[in-house]
């Protein structure tokens, strides 16, 4: 079958419209299936390290990032207007077929908290940091652990961007020694902290470590309500493409970054929601037609739902949502797609 391509002069020349829908706040069902458009400087904003490549491409083509009202989005805020936030974070999970927006859907909701005041805690691709790792060294703070500086840093240039407000107000609750002379002592905004990570590349992972320790504790106060979002979470329990000098493999677990993030997972802590989703795309040693939790996750002991969890049914359809003990997943379609 012959493939239409079409020139971004032909490309400039289409008329798109795209509906001006209320705020995120009051999306509502009747706004289902329709699109509404993030300004751009608030795509930067909040979206610091880019978004999925394929609507990158749309936003650079059209000038604009029109992000679908998913039915999933919509459960979701409904979720997090009525949540008791003394109550144990609730975990969410989003699943579904290759395609079907899943990435999106956090997006929807990671923009939807940034605009109603919440620090969000974005991890965009948690399989980036299970593979392909260009430097792996010895932690300095636990000899079994190995750290990543290179993705450190790079996360937490991108957290800086996001959450430069919150940085200067929360201030450490003890005092942090990185060195013979460097240490960031208690009372100091959280900010110094992501400073020394970027400036000493070395100490990037712990420094990640202590911001994602600080703000789990200092949440629970409700001074600011923590969004934490994992694209792929999948990947914190599977298996790593990682190895040793002597060749032997590493474990998730083994990874400073996974797992001061599987202790995030744990919803131990009040006062904000972690939202996640399972990936196919960037899976290890998985197959290509697996998208079940069950499939993708298997049995973990961290928080995360069992395979006997009871999941919402796959008929076409926007999606569905159950929930159990706190854990609330939801399921999207090939019907998503417009």
């Amino acid at each position: 079958m012959p493939v239409l391509t079409l020139s971004k002069q032909v490309l400039a020349s289409i008329d798109v419209t795209v509906c001006v829908l209320p705020s995120q706040a009051k999306h509502s069902e009747h706004h289902e299936g329709r699109h509404y458009s993030i300004p751009l400087e608030e795509v930067k904003a909040v979206f610091p390290h880019g978004l999925p490549s394929r609507f990158q491409q749309q936003i650079k083509t059209f000038n604009e990032a029109c992000l679908m009202v998913r039915k999933p989005a919509l459960e979701l805020f409904t979720y997090l207007k009525s949540s008791n936030f003394a109550h144990p974070a609730v975990r969410y999970v989003i699943y579904g077929e290759k395609g079907t927006g899943k990435t999106m859907t956090l997006c929807h909701v990671v923009h939807y908290c940034a605009r109603q005041g919440w620090l969000v805690l974005h991890i965009p691709d948690a399989h980036l940091w299970v593979k392909n790792c260009k430097e792996l060294m010895k932690s300095s703070y636990k000899e079994e652990r190995l750290d990543q500086p290179l993705q450190a840093s790079v996360w937490l240039k991108n957290f800086k961007a996001s959450n430069e407000r919150f940085l200067k107000e929360i201030k450490t609750q003890k005092t942090y020694v990185w060195g013979k002379q460097e240490s960031t002592e208690e009372g100091r905004p959280l900010g110094e902290v992501v400073e020394q990570g970027l400036a000493r590349t070395r100490n990037a992972s712990d420094a990640v470590g202590v911001v994602l320790k600080e703000l789990k504790q200092q949440c629970q106060r409700g001074s600011f309500r923590l969004l934490v979002a994992v694209d792929g979470v999948n990947a914190l329990w599977g298996r790593t493409t990682l190895k040793r000098e002597d060749k032997s493999p590493v474990s998730p677990g083994e990874l400073t970054l996974v797992y001061n993030l599987r202790k995030l997972m744990m919803n131990n802590w009040n006062g904000g929601a972690i939202v996640t989703t399972l990936s196919q795309t960037g899976s290890l040693f998985k197959p290509r037609s697996a998208y079940l939790p069950q499939e993708l996750l298997g049995k973990v002991s961290h928080g995360l739902p069992p395979p006997s969890f009871t999941m919402g049914n796959r008929n076409p359809g926007w999606g569905t949502a159950s929930g159990h003990g706190g854990r609330v997943c939801f399921s999207l379609s090939s019907h998503n797609i417009l």
